[in-house]
């Protein structure tokens, strides 16, 4: 009897252990990211609030704020996009600033960051950028570039996250 309840505890907990961070993109990051133009990193906040069917997603990098506008997903045997849901574990937004515009795609990671791939209007190259909620222990690895200021003009008009 002890022996089957201790494997029912094991079998239990290795199941909480393995389980994903709960979804929900809603709520307040610290944001670090790549800056395509020189590799550099950049770093910044983020603010994702669910308005009705989309979210609304506010950057801050640099002094500078981008907007943005968000649909939700989920992962599973068959992807779906569409109405935004605490659920949601991945998020693709449209963004823009007084520079230009913009795509993203961000998915959950096991550790509750969100990490993703984005790109700018004019742009040729796909950077990334990862969101770890405000207060939460870091774990990310630093690039070897040096540090650069985000979000500044570049030399075609664009925006940056």
């Amino acid at each position: 009897m002890i022996r089957r309840s201790f494997y029912t505890l094991g079998v239990f907990l290795s199941l909480v252990a393995s389980t994903p961070a709960l979804a929900d993109p809603v709520g307040t990051y610290d944001v670090t990211g790549i800056n395509p133009d020189d590799g550099g990193e950049y770093h910044g906040t983020v603010v994702v609030s669910r308005t009705g069917q989309t979210y609304a997603v506010t950057w801050t990098i640099a002094g500078t704020q981008s907007n943005g506008v968000g649909i939700g997903g989920k992962r599973g045997n068959t992807e779906t996009a569409g109405v935004a849901s605490v659920d949601d574990d991945m998020i693709s937004i449209g963004y823009g600033n007084e520079s230009g515009f913009g795509i993203s795609q961000y998915d959950l990671q096991p550790d509750g960051s969100w990490k993703g791939h984005w790109a700018y209007a004019d742009g040729e190259k796909v950077s990334t950028e990862t969101w770890v909620r405000s207060g939460a222990a870091r774990s990310l690895e630093r690039p070897k570039a040096p540090a650069s200021e985000a979000m500044k003009p570049m030399s075609s008009p664009a925006a940056r996250p």
